[in-house]
Formats: structure tokens, C-alpha cells, sequence
């Protein structure tokens, strides 16, 4: 059996930035990730600045390149009324900027899927395999460490359907369509770096009709609005959670952060930003650095009524 100071369960974001932060401070960990590298992880992939002052990063020193997004265009709904927005976020594509910080993080990663966890005289044992003082859980929406250890999820489920290809952006703005599918949630164009991010997301208690019919509606938008020259290649799905900030994401020396915790943003649902900043605070926790907890983490990616009223739209009344 191998023993580790602090066992890391999961290398996207959240993994990688816990992992960071405790080597920076001294501290030993390792992270165990189930699938291959790089893995391909469906995302629209908007990441703040925010982002990168938390991991100290400066745009000039991502070796893949970001897409500076200047401007956000919103409109309502499929109508053409519309508004322009003046602002400074970036896109990334996952599957480069996971493994970028994973590498950058100098941490050894195991691949190994999670199927046992247990916890026994103030440690953890992982499948027999394994054994920690501090275990992390930043294995996404399904991770093994939630499952054991945590209660149930009572945030909203927000079902998405989304496709990244790559190409040339026809549009370098950023389109957002509010409202979309039924009742709640938003639809997205995200431009990159030589690929385009498609999808729509809202939560799965306020959509109405069928998932493919709404994407085959999203799809005509996009078209009649310019921003695709053909239909994009089929779909696929992300489930997550949102909306419950008073659950318990420590107990003891287990954590979980990111997905896993349920903290993606309930304006936009956007996870990155969540995911890097829960990861550092539970870094911070397991390095008696301070305390970890869901109050730490920002709710919402817009400020003000702004935000609130967006977290309204896509999920509805939120638990607190």
C-alpha cells in the first residue's frame, strides 16, 4: 500500500489547483486521475481574469493561447433584440488548459479509477491501494470521495447539450441567448483559439420539451444569426449541480471541491473560476492556512441584481 500526506482525487482544475498550492507551501500529494491525458472535457471554457490572478498567471505565459473576449453579445431569447457588452475574459479549450495546469502543478499523477473508499483510525484507504491523511474529492458531479463520504446533492441539475469542433470562429464576439430551452436557461457561441464552443444549458426541473428538439432549434438560430455556416457535429452531455451553498463540503480531513461540491456558478454555471478557488482554499485548509467552506466561493460570475436576476432565470429560487 502506498502512503501520501494529502491523496488528490482528480486532475481538472480544482485537482490540479489544490495540488498546486500544497507543493508551493511544502507539502506532499498525489493525484489520481481515471482517464487518459489529455482528456477531453466538454466545456464552454470562459475563464475570468480572476482565474488567472488566483493561479498567478499572466495571459503571455499560457503557451496555448487565450481568445480575448472584449465583447459579449446577448440576445433576448431567439428574437433580435440584442445588447453589447463591453468586457475582459478569455477562452480556453479544456483539453489544453487541464493538462497545461496538471503539468504545471509538478505533481506525479497515477492513473486509477476510484472504486472504494474508506476511512478507518484518522486515515483514508483508497481501493487498498492507497492510504492519506488528507483526502481531496475533485473527481466532478459523480466523484467516488462525495459518494462516501458526503450526503446527497441538494443543489439543481442542470442538464446541458454542447459540442466543440474545431474552426476558424466565423464571429470573434461572444453570443449569449437568454432566455432558451422553455422556461430557463441560456444557449452560447464561444469563440477560441482556431475551435468553437456551441451548447445550451438550463436546469433539468424548469426545461420544457425534449433535449434534441431544442438543440435542433438552437442549432437553426445559430445558422439564421451567422455565427455557423453548417450544422455543427453531434452533441454531448454534462450534467452538473448548482444552487446549494450551505452543504457541507469538509468533514474532517476529506474535502470535495469544484463539481464535486456542486460550485459552479448559478448565473452562468460557469465551474472554472469555482473549481480553481476551491481548490486553493481547501489547499490552504489542509496547510492550516485558514478554513474551507462554500461562503469562500463566489455564488455568481455577474455583480449585483445583474447576476441575481440571471441565477433566477436559469435555475429558479436557490437554496441557501
Amino acid at each position: 500500500m502506498r502512503d501520501v500526506e494529502t491523496l488528490i482525487v482528480g486532475g481538472g482544475p480544482a485537482g490540479s489547483s489544490c495540488a498546486w498550492e500544497l507543493r508551493r507551501r511544502g507539502l506532499e500529494c498525489l493525484i489520481l486521475e481515471r482517464q487518459e491525458l489529455p482528456k477531453r472535457k466538454l466545456c464552454a471554457g470562459w475563464i475570468t481574469p480572476k482565474v488567472l490572478a488566483d493561479l498567478e498567471i499572466a495571459p503571455a505565459d499560457y503557451p496555448h493561447g487565450l481568445r480575448t473576449l472584449d465583447r459579449i453579445r446577448v440576445y433576448l431569447g431567439s428574437t433580435a433584440l440584442r445588447a453589447t457588452h463591453r468586457t475582459l475574459q478569455y477562452s480556453i479549450r479544456r483539453v489544453e488548459f487541464d493538462n497545461w495546469l496538471l503539468e504545471r502543478s509538478a505533481v506525479e499523477v497515477v492513473r486509477h479509477a476510484v472504486r472504494r473508499v474508506e476511512s478507518a483510525r484518522g486515515s483514508f484507504v483508497v481501493d487498498g491501494s492507497f492510504r492519506c491523511r488528507n483526502l481531496v474529492g475533485a473527481g466532478g458531479t459523480s466523484c467516488p470521495v462525495k459518494r462516501a463520504l458526503f450526503g446527497p446533492e441538494r443543489g439543481r441539475l442542470i442538464l446541458t447539450q454542447e459540442v466543440e469542433f474545431e474552426a476558424e470562429p466565423r464571429d470573434p464576439v461572444c453570443t449569449l441567448f437568454y432566455p432558451f430551452a422553455g422556461a430557463g436557461g441560456y444557449a452560447w457561441y464561444v469563440p477560441k483559439r482556431g475551435a468553437v464552443n456551441v451548447g445550451f444549458g438550463a436546469a433539468a426541473a424548469r426545461l420544457r420539451g425534449n433535449v434534441k428538439s431544442h438543440w435542433e432549434r438552437l442549432v437553426r438560430l445559430l445558422l439564421k444569426r451567422g455565427l455557423l455556416d453548417a450544422a455543427p457535429p453531434e452533441p454531448g452531455s454534462h450534467p452538473y449541480y448548482v444552487g446549494d451553498r450551505g452543504k457541507e463540503v469538509r468533514r474532517g480531513n476529506a474535502y470535495i471541491v469544484g463539481d464535486a461540491a456542486g460550485l459552479a456558478t448559478c448565473d452562468l454555471g460557469e465551474g472554472i473560476g469555482p473549481a480553481v478557488e476551491s481548490g486553493l482554499w481547501a489547499a490552504r485548509s489542509i496547510a492550516g492556512a485558514g478554513d474551507y467552506d462554500c461562503g469562500l466561493v463566489a455564488p455568481l460570475s455577474l455583480r449585483g441584481l445583474a447576476g441575481r436576476a440571471m441565477a433566477r432565470l436559469v435555475c429558479g429560487p436557490l437554496r441557501s
